[in-house]
């Protein structure tokens, strides 16, 4: 992955999708201090106020990683953030992760997320594959990442032990460059 430029923002019709600071805690406890929310997304809820900062400084330590902000009165309604593709070696690709306030569920923020991200990934990082993924059994985030415009790939069993110590089935989604560019992303591919 390239460098992001030092204060990069994206923008959608609704959001703006730009780097944490450390004034953003009220915002980003909506999410990370939430077990429902956190452990469906792979990750540990924050319990202590010392967690929390240290959960932030990550966020905002990592240029990949964006707060996802309401334009129409600048509340923070969740985080998505670029990471690394696992499941493809040495491949041109980049995988998406999320996580969302449950106040803001049902909106359709996440999916308006998810797709500008996307756009970002082939458009200015130039990657070749866009994976993201979900536990199996967690709809919402099937339907967003559908909506999103990404293909289902398959189940891998057993792929996550989560900090619960539930293993658990992820889901797997891509997008190609050669869909992305043609226009035909939908939620199936014929394999």
């Amino acid at each position: 992955m390239s460098l992001f430029q030092k204060g990069t923002v994206i923008e959608t019709e609704r959001l703006t999708l730009r780097r944490w600071t450390m004034r953003d805690m009220t915002g980003f406890l909506r999410f990370s201090a939430d077990p429902a929310v956190m452990l469906a997304a792979g990750a540990v809820p924050v319990l202590t106020e010392e967690q929390a900062r240290t959960a932030l400084r990550r966020a905002v330590d990592d240029p990949y990683v964006f707060a996802i902000v309401r334009k129409e009165d600048g509340e923070i309604v969740g985080k998505i953030k670029f990471q690394g593709d696992y499941r493809r070696y040495r491949a041109n690709s980049i995988s998406i992760g999320y996580e969302q306030a449950r106040v803001y569920w049902g909106n359709g923020y996440m999916t308006e997320a998810l797709r500008a991200m996307v756009r970002y990934a082939f458009e200015t990082l130039d990657v070749d594959v866009v994976a993201v993924s979900h536990f199996l059994g967690n709809e919402r985030s099937r339907r967003v990442i559908e909506r999103a415009g990404f293909y289902f790939e398959g189940i891998l069993p057993c792929a996550f032990s989560r900090a619960d110590g539930a293993v658990m089935d992820d889901v797997c989604y891509s997008i190609l460059r050669s869909e992305y560019e043609s226009g035909r992303m939908s939620p199936t591919r014929r394999l």
